[in-house]
């Protein structure tokens, strides 16, 4: 079937897995492609696409799904999706259990963090995720839309609020300067539906008769909450803040708030580029850690210095995730008031000290005690 001629929310869903298919084709052919599937329309229509299109290219198609375990039937409804993905075709589909741990007991936060470190971990049986590995995720317009808008309620700054990347280029290229540090492993994830609004999912499902999972814990008055009591702050501004933004505007905010992130982005990178060009020049690596004679460096903007002290931390084995702007702020204040020494606490137990009378900044690991 040419995906062109295809009409209907399938086509649309087909065409833009096949663009990324044959962006990643370019550099990556030989690839295994792990589509993370829980059963919901947006993952399944992803899966359902993959399926159709990948065994025509060069790349190996396995797939995951995730119980939570946060209700009595997750379980058997991940046995399920197991059986309707491989009704599809997909040959290994592994089912990855969570612990109460790492499902977070109804904190999204740690939920998804639990998530995709298994995801990850299967990822690594194939290789290297990035270039031998690749996770597709079934994230849709309105999930980018959601998470713009979770960034700016929470103050996040402006990297949460350029959201999720359908291919991640700028992690890309972070990944060169930091290769142990988790932003590498964001190029890794790969979201073909980004684009799309969440209805061409749920049309696509139905188009090609694929029965879907409506997941109950995805409702403000579902059996999940957060550790408070109250709804999923995913699931609150899904089904009661964005309609109510819709109905005062009288407009649809989602396709904006995406291009909104898809400006920021390009923003961002530029700034990212040209503080890494800025982090070559004024690194000395030593083996105790990575330092900066940061003298000519000082001259720059604040968001130029801060993404090098980011960069430095990254190197010195912190993680992305981790990292927070006030830790930041306190690097950037000992670099430019030039008063003490430190050490400033940063995440991942690597300390940032400057050396006296110097304009060296040194990020190193805690040594183990």
């Amino acid at each position: 079937m040419n995906p062109a001629a295809t009409t209907g929310a399938g086509g649309r869903l087909e065409r833009a897995v096949l663009a990324q298919l044959k962006h990643l084709e370019q550099t990556y052919p030989g690839a295994t492609l792990l589509v993370a599937c829980s059963g919901g329309a947006d993952s399944l229509a992803l899966a359902a696409a993959c399926a159709r299109l990948a065994p025509a290219r060069t790349f190996k198609l396995v797939a995951a799904t995730v119980d939570h375990g946060w209700r009595p039937e997750s379980s058997a409804q991940a046995g399920q999706v197991q059986e309707i993905l491989t009704g599809l075709g997909y040959r290994q589909v592994a089912l990855l259990e969570l612990s109460r741990q790492e499902a977070g007991g109804g904190k999204e936060g740690a939920a998804r963090k639990g998530r995709y470190r298994a995801l990850v971990a299967e990822a690594s049986r194939y290789g290297k995720l990035g270039s031998e590995v690749f996770i597709l995720l079934g994230h849709t317009r309105d999930d980018q839309a959601e998470t713009v808008l979770l960034g700016l309620i929470r103050g996040s700054g402006p990297r949460s609020i350029a959201g999720m990347r359908s291919w991640g280029r700028n992690e890309k290229t972070q990944e060169k300067v930091a290769s142990e540090s988790q932003s590498g492993s964001q190029s890794g994830y790969l979201r073909p539906l980004l684009e799309l609004p969440r209805q061409d999912t749920v049309a696509a499902c139905q188009e090609w008769g694929l029965p879907y999972i409506d997941d109950p814990s995805n409702y403000p008055d579902g059996p999940v909450k957060a550790v408070d009591g109250s709804p999923l702050r995913r699931a609150a501004l899904r089904h009661q803040g964005l309609p109510a933004l819709e109905k005062a505007l009288g407009m649809d905010p989602r396709p904006a708030l995406a291009r909104t992130a898809a400006l920021l982005q390009a923003d961002l990178d530029a700034l990212d580029t040209l503080a890494e060009s800025w982090f070559t020049q004024v690194k000395r690596e030593k083996p105790e850690g990575v330092r900066l004679e940061t003298r000519q460096l000082l001259s720059q903007p604040a968001a130029i210095r801060k993404r090098v002290w980011r960069l430095a931390a990254l190197a010195a084995g912190a993680r992305a995730s981790d990292l927070r702007k006030v830790q930041l702020d306190a690097v950037d204040f000992l670099a430019t008031a030039r008063r003490g020494t430190g050490p400033i606490q940063l995440p991942g137990k690597i300390n940032c000290t400057r050396e006296a009378g110097s304009y060296e900044l040194c990020f190193r690991r805690e040594p183990r005690g």
